[in-house]
């Protein structure tokens, strides 16, 4: 994997979480008839207080995605929390939708984000690993 497509490839998912964080914020009420088969009351200040907490954690996230695109020397670290947070949600997205609360737009989505968790842990291993020229 070449540096040029590292950095793509964490521009994308950079951009994936800074888009999906700003959409979310911008129409909950979308967001929630689209991913989940029940309404969040946000009219209430607590609901409402951790739905903007969550998405504004998840726009945080993708700038370190993007800041770690820019510097290869800081990126284990963030792509490896970020490969594990991935990975929770992608679980939590599962049991969500097995138990009946999550729609199939919402697994298809969180399966994304596993696959980014994937390119993260494939990115860090890389870098890890010597490179034989033969």
């Amino acid at each position: 994997m070449t540096e040029r497509w590292k950095k793509a490839a964490l521009y994308i998912a950079g951009g994936w979480n800074v888009l999906g964080g700003v959409t979310a914020l911008a129409d909950p009420e979308r967001h929630f008839s689209q991913l989940y088969r029940a309404a969040l009351p946000l009219d209430q200040p607590v609901p409402a207080f951790f739905f903007r907490a969550t998405w504004i954690n998840v726009i945080a996230w993708g700038l370190g995605y993007i800041l770690a695109a820019r510097s290869p020397a800081a990126r284990a670290p963030v792509l490896l929390a970020g490969a594990s947070g991935k990975l929770a949600y992608f679980v939590a997205c599962l049991a969500l939708f097995t138990g009946g609360g999550g729609t199939t737009t919402l697994l298809a989505l969180s399966a994304l984000d596993l696959v980014f968790a994937g390119l993260f842990v494939a990115i860090v291993w890389g870098r890890a690993l010597p490179v034989s020229r033969g």
